[in-house]
């Protein structure tokens, strides 16, 4: 008794161990991986400071331009000048302003206070640039999701082939060591002996294929959600994501991907931010710019760097800047003209994205509906191969059956279990692309 304790203690040590060695993936922790490591879902994320870098730079044409200009002269010789009145002698003068050392200080700041509606509308366009950059990463977050879940369920299906042929194996090698004990007592000819050899070695290549898909699927989820390819991986599934509960009908589905698709909303924001886009360039048309700009400017002179006051000048000074464009050679009117297509264009292919949505709602749903009928029926397949086995096994130890049959059985039961596999692969797939294009959490 007490040795079996231990062996039991001990058996699930190892077990525990084997476990804490190797990284346990289920689909919820690989969908988290992927997000946290995939490069092209942190490149969309890094375009989020680009769209607020766009909101600063078209908010800074409505505030006032503030610059301080300095400079600094050092004459080094003083001019020359040749007057007439002194009948052309050399005379040396030194002018204000002239002296060894120029100082000159301006402060200007200028607001603009009406440019035609083109600083809001920019403005405006910056702000739905980021709603709409917003809106990419939410794209690409479901593109990423959809991408993990993919790739988990191929490996998960690589899994269950592998499994599937050692079980083969496993029936191939009882039906040899049942026909070589009949033909050491005489009862079947070497023929069948060969034959139920062959059978088993054929199964060799597929087993060492199996293997090789196994290892590269679960190397590309690992590369996928950013893990060490030479890091061992335990994939847990669960099981009953294979049912559906509270399917909403098809025309809920439809209508929840019209109204939280990301792409439906990029389209709508891109047609808004052209329509903004007509508005700037019409703003260097007719339209005036009115501007107030205010300058004050300090200069001083000196030949030792002693500045007194009477070297010195102030000036302040405030104007209203008025400008009205008349013509530019035709060069608005073509700009205005391509804004308009952009927008027209906008407004194809928002039209567009609701038909795309609504078509890849359908097809996934419909997808769905076929994966779950063929899961359905390959159950009740497997139940039959099954039992025809067993009872092809029985015809055969009882001398009844031939050997032919229980090979058919086999060859049936593992086409069913494979077919039984793929059907669950198909109807995971299906459920997790109707996920992503209803934008609704089927369970």
């Amino acid at each position: 008794m007490l040795k079996k304790v231990l062996i039991f203690f001990f058996s699930g040590l190892c077990f525990s161990t084997l476990l804490n060695a190797a990284t346990v993936l289920t689909l919820e922790k690989v969908r988290q991986l992927a997000l946290e490591n995939n490069r092209q879902f942190q490149t969309a994320q890094k375009e989020l400071d680009r769209s607020h870098s766009e909101i600063i730079s078209a908010r800074s044409a409505a505030l006032p331009q503030i610059s301080i200009d300095g400079r600094y002269t050092r004459n080094l010789t003083t001019p020359q000048i040749f007057p007439s009145e002194l009948g052309g002698g050399n005379v040396s003068f030194n002018f204000p302003g002239l002296n060894n050392n120029d100082f000159d200080l301006s402060l200007s700041i200028t607001q603009p206070l009406y440019s035609g509606g083109k600083v809001g509308s920019a403005y405006g366009i910056a702000k739905i640039y980021e709603k709409y950059t917003k809106e990419k990463v939410n794209e690409v977050e479901d593109e990423i999701v959809f991408g993990a879940e993919s790739m988990f369920y191929q490996a998960i299906l690589a899994g269950s082939n592998l499994d599937v042929l050692k079980s083969a194996e496993e029936q191939l090698s009882y039906n040899l060591d049942v026909v070589e004990k009949y033909f050491d007592q005489g009862m079947v000819s070497e023929y069948e002996l060969l034959r139920a050899r062959v059978e088993k070695l054929n199964l060799e290549p597929k087993l060492i294929a199996a293997e090789s898909q196994v290892s590269l699927t679960r190397k590309k989820l690992k590369s996928f959600v950013g893990i060490a390819l030479d890091e061992e991986i335990t994939l847990v599934s669960d099981y009953s994501d294979t049912t559906i509960t509270d399917l909403p009908s098809l025309d809920s589905l439809v209508g929840l991907a019209l109204n939280n698709r990301p792409e439906i909303r990029q389209a709508r924001l891109q047609k808004e931010g052209y329509q903004k886009a007509v508005r700037v360039a019409k703003g260097n048309w007719i339209y005036p710019n009115i501007s107030l700009s205010t300058a004050y400017s300090f200069s001083a002179y000196s030949d030792d760097f002693k500045i007194q006051e009477r070297e010195t000048s102030k000036s302040w000074s405030a104007s209203v800047l008025l400008n009205i464009p008349i013509f530019d050679g035709g060069r608005t009117i073509g700009e205005v003209r391509k804004a308009k297509t952009d927008y027209y264009q906008a407004v194809l292919a928002e039209e567009q994205a609701y038909d795309d949505i609504r078509l890849e709602v359908q097809q996934a749903y419909d997808n769905l509906m076929m994966a779950r009928r063929a899961m359905e029926s390959q159950k009740e397949t497997i139940e039959q191969a099954e039992e025809g086995l067993r009872i092809a096994n029985l015809r055969y130890e009882s001398g009844v059956g031939t050997q032919l049959e229980v090979l058919s059985a086999q060859t049936a039961l593992t086409d069913a279990r494979n077919n039984l596999s793929k059907a669950i692969y198909d109807f995971r797939l299906a459920k997790s692309a109707l996920r992503k294009a209803a934008k609704f959490d089927i369970k």
